[in-house]
């Protein structure tokens, strides 16, 4: 017996309550607290009348952080390449290397999917992006005149024309000096185009529910996208005019407190203040759900696609249900957690850090501000306030006697609240890995005479492992989303594309080719420092061509010495060695 709708809809509501990221709960609470942090919000133990300011220690090493991770996975011409698994595989798989990186790339903002996914793992502990399938339409009206029939026929025909008018006429002809009649036709049509595009959206982290038992995308039962979407929206996707009509406006948002926390440091205004009063262009909420379960009945699970919109068990209405091979979303953390879905953040790391400094930067700046305005001890009586109170340069104050007037001495400890602040910025540096000498601020460093090149490259290397490492726990993340892109396109596009690839128009056809292809992620690491890396790769290339000279082209072909100038360029910064060389 199959499942049930209204069961089906109980199981959905129960998923959805007990999921991680739900209202309320404390993953919610850290990654707003994450979110404040980052932007500088205040605190919540400000005293009136002394000083409020807040370090954002956060905001520095998120910030300073992602300039080296962009550079890691961009430098190069390909962010991942996929590797052929059998001899007749290698050129498909350079094929569809290029292929998928320009759909990343070009077909959409691959920068700033990178950059939003890397700055929301920093920020609030995961990263996170949806990548599926999407067809849009194409149409233009055209005119034709005087068709034959045969030619008319022929548009008849055409699958991609959608006849709007039709006027024939009949004119004379001359055949063999018979006069005639022949029909011609006047001919207006809509042509109307289908094509399909691989869409890499990237998805917030507040928006996105996960069974409690997950430990990763692939041993989740359930995960889901909670998103707002006007009625209109829903019905031009093709869901059931009725059916969308019946869902209650989303209410649900306003206790999205990591939503209103980014908005609000903007604009204030909740969203039921703005909501529209056209029924058509009201927000309702849906869940965008990809769980296992048995549907047909047959004693397994199995992983199915369903979307749901309202709220609550009895309020759900299913507006798709569908079977799905692969849950189309991929993470990235940069601290994982070993059996846990959610990795660190560095708020995480340093949250605490920087409310420490908070406190000893306002209570340093609070005994500046005692140091420069003194507080008073006045014999009363004996003094005129007003001309006390009154505070200018050169300015009198009436005393009856001298002693009337004394500073109330306060301690200065200015040294010892900068000495403290320094202590603490040596923990966060240990803590997060990301050093002064990194963010270029440690003139200490920059500016010795003795300091020789060989230690400064000892201390960047060393700054630089932890940095490193997020970005090869980054690299899994990436590379499954790239999986994911080359198996919708080996699914869907049937029909062969050209791309402009090198300077060369180049065709694409993704039915000759697997979606089984290992994949590997191109980021730039390797061993030590940009430069070194490029004086080494200077070395190699002088030795193959001592190789050459010498007769040894059996250890170095011209392949090789191609392959050294491309890692030579990439590491220099140019993306395209064909630029500069032929392959």
């Amino acid at each position: 017996m199959k499942l049930t709708k209204e069961r089906l809809k109980a199981l959905i509501s129960q998923e959805i309550t007990n999921s991680l990221g739900y209202y309320g709960g404390e993953l919610s609470s850290q990654r707003k607290n994450a979110l404040k942090f980052y932007l500088g919000e205040p605190l919540g133990n400000e005293v009136e009348g002394q000083s409020q300011v807040r370090s954002q220690d956060v905001l520095e090493v998120v910030e300073s952080i992602l300039p080296s991770m962009m550079r890691i996975f961009t430098q190069g011409e390909s962010i991942v390449k996929f590797e052929p698994t059998s001899p007749e595989d290698v050129q498909y798989a350079e094929q569809a290397s290029d292929y998928i990186n320009h759909i990343f790339n070009k077909d959409n903002n691959g920068y700033q999917i990178l950059h939003t996914m890397f700055k929301d793992a920093l920020i609030s502990k995961n990263g996170f992006v949806k990548y599926y399938w999407k067809t849009d339409k194409e149409q233009k009206q055209e005119s034709y005149e005087n068709l034959t029939i045969s030619e008319y026929q022929a548009l008849l025909a055409d699958t991609e024309v959608e006849i709007v008018s039709v006027n024939d006429n009949e004119e004379e002809v001359d055949i063999s000096n018979v006069d005639d009649l022949e029909t011609t036709y006047n001919v207006t049509v809509k042509r109307i185009k289908e094509y399909g595009r691989v869409c890499v959206e990237n998805v917030a982290p507040e928006s996105l529910l996960v069974t409690k038992t997950a430990t990763s995308l692939e041993d989740c039962n359930f995960i889901g996208q909670r998103v707002f979407k006007t009625r209109s929206e829903l019905i031009s996707m093709g869901f059931d005019k009725k059916i969308v009509n019946e869902l209650p406006v989303a209410d649900e948002e306003i206790y999205n407190t990591e939503a209103v926390t980014r908005r609000s440091h903007d604009d204030e205004t909740m969203p039921q203040e703005y909501q529209n009063i056209d029924p058509l262009l009201t927000r309702v909420a849906v869940v965008d759900c990809y769980m296992k379960c048995d549907y047909d009945n047959d004693g397994i699970a199995e992983l199915r696609h369903i979307v749901v919109g309202g709220t609550g068990a009895n309020a759900y209405h299913i507006l798709e249900n569908e079977p799905i091979e692969q849950i189309p979303f991929a993470m990235v953390t940069a601290i994982p957690m070993p059996h846990r879905f959610y990795g660190l953040s560095i708020y995480d790391l340093i949250g605490d850090v920087q409310e420490i400094k908070t406190t000893l930067l306002r209570q340093t700046l609070n005994n500046a501000y005692l140091q420069n305005n003194a507080r008073t001890v006045v014999v009363d009586g004996q003094v005129n306030i007003d001309d006390l109170l009154t505070s200018r340069a050169g300015g009198i104050v009436r005393a009856k006697s001298a002693g009337a007037v004394t500073p109330l001495a306060s301690p200065n400890f200015m040294q010892e609240g900068l000495a403290m602040m320094d202590k603490v910025d040596m923990i966060r540096e240990s803590r997060s890995g990301v050093s002064k000498v990194q963010m270029g601020l440690d003139s200490d460093v920059i500016n010795k005479s003795h300091t020789t090149a060989t230690s400064a490259n000892v201390m960047m290397n060393a700054s630089t492992q932890r940095i490193e490492l997020y970005a090869r726990n980054f690299s899994e993340g990436i590379k499954r989303m790239f999986q994911g892109i080359l198996q919708l396109t080996c699914k869907y596009q049937d029909q062969e594309r050209i791309i402009k690839l090198r300077n060369k128009f180049v065709p694409m056809n993704p039915r000759d080719w697997h979606d089984k292809y290992n994949a590997t992620v191109q980021v730039g690491l390797g061993t030590g420092s940009q430069d070194q890396r490029l004086e080494v790769l200077g070395r190699v290339l002088a030795v193959q061509e001592k190789l050459i000279a010498s007769g040894g082209m059996g250890i170095v072909d011209p392949q090789k010495i191609y392959n050294t100038l491309e890692k030579y360029l990439e590491n220099a910064g140019y993306k395209d060695a064909s630029q500069f060389f032929n392959n």
